[in-house]
């Protein structure tokens, strides 16, 4: 069997993030722009009319991981708490769980963790980062604009 291709999380969150922006917003309010998001080259708005990424949050975690990198994400929570399957330790109480920048608004986050099933009923552990953010933001053109993300 074929292993299946990996998706690091800034492409689920350039991708994921602007398909929200564009779903939940009149065009009018997303504005004009475009251009480079992150390291990865992946804008998230290249298909999509009138958007402008926002700009990550300023540091982060290094993975270790050729794929996956660097990610501009903190893990908000007590310092003495682990996340049940991978064992993430919480970064602080005062941690933001935004994972962009310039950002005045809501965010919402969960750990989901479970048993999952593949096709032949075989059993795995699988453990969920889970973010929503709506408000206003700076994108990477300089503009303010308003949306709503969600980051997996």
């Amino acid at each position: 069997m074929e292993t299946p291709a990996r998706i690091g999380r800034r492409s689920l969150l350039a991708g994921g993030g602007a398909a929200a922006l564009a779903a939940t917003l009149p065009a009018s309010k997303v504005g004009a722009g475009g251009g480079h998001h992150g390291q990865h080259g992946h804008d998230g708005c290249s298909r999509i009319p009138n958007c402008a990424a926002p700009n990550p949050i300023p540091g982060g975690i290094d993975t270790g991981d050729p794929i996956v990198g660097f990610i501009n994400w903190w893990l908000p929570g007590p310092t003495d708490a682990f996340s049940p399957i991978l064992g993430l330790q919480g970064m602080g109480l005062d941690v933001d769980p935004s994972t962009i920048t310039d950002f005045e608004g809501v965010s919402a986050m969960a750990i989901v963790a479970g048993t999952v099933r593949d096709q032949d009923g075989n059993p795995f552990d699988c453990e969920f980062d889970v973010r929503a953010m709506k408000g206003r933001y700076v994108g990477e053109d300089g503009h303010e604009r308003t949306g709503a993300f969600a980051f997996l």
